[in-house]
C-alpha cells in the first residue's frame, strides 16, 4: 500500500467517526453557544469552520500541486469526479434513520433500493471495464 492510499485511508476513517459524531446532533442545538479558543460561538458556526478548514486546505493542495507542475492524467481526473459524487451521495444519507431509507412516493424506489440498485450496478461497471481491458490489452 502507498504512503498516499494510508493517508487516505486515515482521512477516511477520521472522516466517518466525526460523520457518526456530528449526525448525532439534533437541528435544535446548532444555535446553542460553545466555546471556540477563548469566545463563544453557536455549535452551528463550529460546524462551519469545519467546512471552511476543509475548503482552505483543498485550495492549498491544489495550489501546490499546480506550483510543483503536477497534473492528473485522465483516469485520475474521473476517479476525482466519481469521488465527488460519490461524497455528495454519502453526505445526503448522513442523518436519515432506518425508517426513512424504507420509505417511498407512491410508485418510486425507496431510498433503500435506490442504494441496493446503485451497488450491485457497481459490480456490473467494475466487470465490464476489467472485461474490456483483459480484450484489449
Amino acid at each position: 500500500m502507498s504512503a498516499v492510499t494510508d493517508v487516505i485511508n486515515q482521512m477516511r476513517a477520521r472522516h466517518d467517526a466525526l460523520n457518526e459524531k456530528l449526525s448525532q446532533i439534533p437541528e435544535s442545538r446548532m444555535g446553542e453557544m460553545g466555546a471556540w479558543g477563548d469566545r463563544p460561538m453557536p455549535i452551528r458556526m463550529m460546524m462551519l469552520q469545519m467546512v471552511g478548514h476543509d475548503l482552505e486546505h483543498t485550495a492549498q493542495v491544489l495550489k501546490t500541486m499546480r506550483d510543483l507542475g503536477i497534473a492528473q492524467t485522465e483516469p485520475q481526473m474521473i476517479l476525482a469526479d466519481l469521488q465527488k459524487v460519490r461524497g455528495d451521495l454519502e453526505a445526503i444519507l448522513v442523518g436519515l434513520s432506518d425508517e426513512d431509507l424504507d420509505r417511498a412516493p407512491e410508485g418510486e424506489w425507496s431510498i433503500r433500493q435506490t442504494l441496493e440498485h446503485f451497488v450491485s450496478t457497481e459490480d456490473f461497471y467494475t466487470q465490464r471495464l476489467e472485461k474490456a481491458l483483459e480484450s484489449s490489452g
